[in-house]
């Protein structure tokens, strides 16, 4: 049997009407373990009308989520088509990678 070691969320930040679907299907992943690092990624935060990292905290009702999880919320954008990484991405990746080899 496989353990995760970390749960990654992509969320549309700028789909707001999403959000209650979202914070369903989250809360309900969390249920199965509750020490199990979180990292939230708000991408699309580069299109108009995106929300706030705060609202989507707020959204997401990410206060529920327990004291002893590490919780993260990175907001991000990718693009079709583009051929670098930007650093939001990156940041992600290496966060990640890190929660990853802390947990071996």
């Amino acid at each position: 049997m496989c353990k995760a070691m970390v749960l990654v969320f992509v969320v549309d930040s700028s789909n707001a009407a999403q959000f209650p679907l979202a914070k369903k299907h989250l809360h309900e992943l969390l249920e199965t373990d509750l020490y199990l690092p979180l990292v939230v990624l708000a991408n699309k935060q580069d299109n108009q009308g995106a929300c706030s990292i705060t609202t989507l905290h707020e959204a997401l009702s990410l206060e529920e989520v327990g004291d002893q999880r590490k919780l993260f919320l990175i907001g991000t954008h990718v693009r079709k088509g583009d051929t670098e990484v930007n650093s939001a991405v990156q940041d992600a990746r290496d966060l990640i990678i890190q929660i990853v080899q802390d947990g071996r």
